[in-house]
């Protein structure tokens, strides 16, 4: 989990788990801080919890941070529970405090207390699986050490803590686990806490191995800024599932089990739906997209004047233009760059980059007919990129459209002198 020329924050509330992480970590030589976060819920018992940290660090030498945090103020102005509004807070907290590590002191009672609420919930594998000793730089080194044990530790070092009067309260779901239904199974498996480290170490390398086929995937299903139906159609349900929870977070829309189903739906049938608010998923082709209206590529203005040598913003792209003298060497220039770049003196007027229009058409390089270029963009692009799409046009309608070329009658040939290119700023391609 760590080293010792890493700097480890640890949250400290001063109960019996955070307190032995504290000692531990101290005693086996690590470069230990403390950060205790008072929620200002329990009044004169929270002050007490916040002497009693600052105390224990000043014996150890340990330096110490308090943050406090209003959570019932929080939970007014958020749709969440004071247990939830708490968490939330204190994970910001000790993430604003500069630390290659942040402990937290979940142990082994914790994990089985989180499968069972899961459980009741309802949850797929990952949940079963509990909390997980890492994520991202947060490290839970008693995960494997039960609450017994972890107090037996402590008497052991004659160390005091602080309890919780809220964890003897039967408010909370968890405290009704702890109380209630625990006591239960440890009457029917008295080794209850061996058995399930063991079945909790399985189901943890089982999700972890589901989880990097799901990575993997992921990485083939992508196409043309969406997703490959053909690929995911073809992926087994366990993993496809998994992707679609990727591709729902890639698109920052909630994952949930009507979500997944939806999206589920689409991947086999196609389709559109709204996904949430101002965003959607909808298929074109062999293709899944997803479409928020907040971050779709609209440009600021619908016609810009194109300059020789210079640049343009376009949408969330920048497209560079140039001049390019050939001084007659037109056998040395390649056929695709010559069909997608202008004799730039067969311009009629200015040229300006555009969005499409009704009625526009354009006879491409070598075609004996005129194309649509509204039909054009539905062959190559999805419908929330049409409008961003590159058009350039001069006094007597478009000579270029983008991933299609330029029109005929500015083709380059043996007599061009003068050459109009362009590139994109990102890496999507322009022809």
């Amino acid at each position: 989990m760590t080293d010792k020329s890493e700097r480890l924050l640890v949250g400290l509330s001063g109960g019996a788990d955070s307190a032995a992480l504290l000692l531990c970590l101290h005693k086996l030589g690590y470069a230990v801080t403390a950060c205790h976060v008072n929620h200002c819920i329990r009044g004169e018992e929270a002050d007490r919890d916040q002497h009693f940290c600052e105390e224990l660090c000043k014996g150890l030498g340990i330096p110490i941070e308090v943050r406090r945090v209003d959570v019932p103020e929080y939970c007014k102005t958020h749709p969440v529970s004071e247990e939830e509004g708490a968490r939330l807070l204190r994970y910001q907290a000790l993430s604003d405090i500069k630390a290659d590590k942040i402990c937290t002191a979940h142990n082994l009672d914790d994990c089985l207390e989180t499968t069972l609420f899961n459980l009741a919930r309802g949850s797929g594998l990952k949940g079963i699986s509990s909390i997980p000793p890492v994520r991202d730089n947060i490290i839970r080194p008693l995960i494997e050490c039960s609450r017994a044990e972890i107090e037996d530790f402590l008497k052991e070092q004659g160390q005091d803590f602080v309890t919780d009067s809220t964890n003897l309260l039967d408010e909370y779901s968890r405290n009704k686990l702890r109380h209630k239904v625990i006591p239960v199974l440890r009457e029917i498996n008295p080794s209850l806490m061996d058995t399930f480290s063991g079945t909790i170490g399985f189901l943890r390398e089982d999700s972890a191995f589901l989880e990097k086929l799901a990575d993997d995937f992921l990485e083939k299903v992508r196409k043309n800024e969406g997703y490959s139906r053909t690929l995911l159609k073809d992926a087994e349900y366990p993993i496809r599932r998994r992707v679609i929870m990727r591709m729902l977070a890639e698109n920052n829309v909630s994952i949930s089990q009507d979500k997944l189903e939806l999206i589920d739906k689409l991947v086999t049938e196609g389709g559109k739906a709204s996904v949430k608010s101002n965003c959607f998923a909808y298929t074109k082709s062999d293709i899944l997209y997803f479409y928020t209206e907040e971050n779709s590529d609209k440009t600021d203005s619908d016609e810009l004047v194109v300059p020789e040598n210079g640049s343009l913003l376009w949408g969330d792209r920048k497209i560079f233009f140039k001049i390019i003298e050939i001084d007659g060497k037109f056998e040395n220039v390649n056929k695709k760059f010559a069909n997608s770049c202008m004799d730039y003196d067969k311009i009629k007027g200015v040229i300006v980059l555009r969005k499409r229009k009704a009625g526009d058409k354009v006879r491409l390089v070598n075609r004996d007919f005129s194309s649509d270029v509204r039909i054009l963009m539905k062959q190559a692009f999805p419908a929330h990129k049409r409008d961003s799409a590159v058009i350039l046009a001069d006094s007597e309608g478009v000579v270029l459209v983008e991933r299609f070329g330029a029109a005929d009658r500015v083709r380059i040939d043996e007599f061009t002198k003068r050459v109009l290119v362009f590139e994109d700023s990102t890496e999507n391609p322009l022809i």
